[in-house]
């Protein structure tokens, strides 16, 4: 796992889940494995540039960067 894997607003970041496969009456174990949430780059007014996941991204994007305290 990167280091930069995670939001920079939420904190947002990987976490760890199973597959359940049910089989007649019985869930069969099975391997865990970890899922990421999806990080991109977001440009800010002031010319940097921070990793966020989509949903802060569509939340700064529609309040204009209000709120953002970076």
């Amino acid at each position: 796992m990167s280091k930069k894997s995670f939001c920079s607003i939420c904190q947002k970041g990987r976490f760890k889940t199973t597959k359940r496969i049910k089989t007649r009456s019985k869930y069969n174990p099975t391997t865990t494995y970890f899922q990421y949430p999806n990080i991109q780059w977001l440009k800010l007014p002031n010319r940097k540039r921070i990793r966020v996941c989509t949903k802060c991204r569509k939340r700064l994007l529609k309040s204009n960067f209000e709120k953002l305290k970076i």
